[in-house]
């Protein structure tokens, strides 16, 4: 199945005043949160002969085990998934030796997804409109979009 879009628009300034331009955004269709660890186990148990508890159990583990090593300053990169990383900040200093270790803070915790899987998703996506007809006023709709979607 592919991933079913809506259309926003979306304002911004340019040089000759503000613009209106409308993009796809993706419509969720899931539960708040996604897939569980659950779930995940469900489908990774399938796929490896190993019992559902194991890999529940390890990847009830995972975070624990990632959390240790970016407290010791480093990064976690799992290969053909992406790599865990912390940023830091601090308030800022009009001298380089004010700024001291109380100071500085995590900012964020972020994921950068390993180019293979990027690629692989890019590849084997397809996309659906959800029929504009159902949130958009007709008025705003050209009428060849709203015969083609009472056909379906």
């Amino acid at each position: 199945m592919g991933l079913i879009y809506l259309v926003r628009r979306k304002k911004f300034r340019a040089l000759n005043g503000v613009r209106e331009l409308y993009y796809a955004v993706q419509r969720k269709l899931q539960v708040r949160g996604g897939s569980t660890e659950r779930d995940l186990a469900h489908r990774l148990a399938a796929r490896s002969g190993r019992s559902e508890g194991d890999v529940l159990g390890v990847l009830t583990d995972l975070p624990k085990a990632i959390k240790e090593i970016m407290l010791e300053g480093g990064s976690v990169t799992i290969k053909g998934l992406g790599t865990f990383q912390t940023a830091l900040t601090s308030e800022g200093c009009e001298y380089p030796d004010d700024v001291t270790p109380g100071k500085v803070r995590l900012s964020k915790i972020y994921f950068v997804p390993d180019r293979t899987l990027f690629h692989q998703l890019e590849q084997e996506m397809s996309f659906y409109r959800y029929p504009l007809s159902k949130y958009f006023p007709k008025e705003l709709l050209r009428k060849e979009t709203i015969d083609e979607e009472s056909k379906e």
